[in-house]
């Protein structure tokens, strides 16, 4: 990729839409991404500095779609090539010229993983139940059949290991997933998305619990999760974190909680 060439197509293409006011102004565009922009989840926020071009260019979803896609991928070619950025601002100039300034912003990437993770963290075992009562498989009615679906989600030499067993009225546990009533390969795709999805989610919450947030979680390395019929867990009574099989404290499983009216983590006195 020729970088200059790219910058000046970009340029080109944010003047063009541009009011006959706007022409003479000194136009900024400010770009924020995250940590890593070549992961796919990493999404980039774009904000006009005058309220007017937010309105006459936010609201075109041809320019705006073209406009991510063009910064996306400078961004990830400046990455390729060892040049790591999170922020990037636009200039132009009322004669024609541009500035492209590009910087990573340490502090601010930080503060949005912690928060994001604070907040993602708290939720997880529920998020995790509602997900899996949200699929329709025909191995089980999830309305009808079970006392209480037990997840066992648990790390293993660094890899998630997921168990999903359901505990029925007479007080048997049964696999939820039955391969000998559905032998179907679609079935079988199915079972697999979900187990596959339900494990990146679990290493995510290892991983984010036992690093950016480790001042405030307590290790762990396995959850079990009892999900009612009503898909409503109850904290102390549903939601079990253990270390080496050793059942931590019911005290939330952490030294700290995240205030929403404080928007930070503030640990526990």
């Amino acid at each position: 990729m020729d970088i200059p060439i790219k910058e000046r197509q970009i340029a080109e293409f944010c003047r063009k839409d541009l009011l006959e006011e706007n022409q003479n102004q000194v136009i900024k565009v400010s770009c924020q991404t995250g940590r890593d922009v070549k992961n796919i989840r990493t999404s980039i926020g774009i904000y006009f500095y005058d309220e007017s071009l937010s309105n006459i260019l936010g609201q075109n979803f041809e320019f705006f779609q073209k406009y991510y896609e063009e910064i996306r991928e400078i961004l990830i070619y400046k990455a390729n090539h060892g040049e790591i950025y999170s922020n990037l601002v636009i200039t132009l100039y009322p004669n024609g010229d541009y500035q492209f300034e590009y910087w990573f912003d340490e502090e601010r990437v930080y503060k949005e993983e912690f928060l994001t993770a604070a907040i993602g963290s708290e939720s997880f075992p529920r998020t995790m139940a509602d997900c899996l009562l949200s699929y329709d498989l025909p191995s089980i009615n999830f309305k009808k059949k079970y006392a209480k679906i037990i997840m066992t989600l648990e790390i293993k030499a660094g890899e998630p290991v997921v168990d999903l067993r359901y505990r029925n009225g007479r007080n048997q546990i049964k696999p939820v997933f039955n391969f000998t009533d559905n032998t179907g390969q679609l079935y079988k795709e199915s079972v697999d998305k979900i187990l596959r999805l339900t494990g990146d989610s679990l290493l995510h919450q290892y991983n984010i619990t036992n690093g950016i947030l480790k001042e405030f979680w307590e290790p762990w390395n396995k959850i079990i999760i009892e999900v009612p019929p009503s898909g409503i867990l109850n904290e102390l009574e549903d939601i079990h974190y253990y270390l080496d099989d050793k059942p931590l404290d019911k005290k939330y499983f952490t030294r700290g909680y995240f205030d929403m009216e404080k928007w930070e983590y503030v640990k526990y006195r």
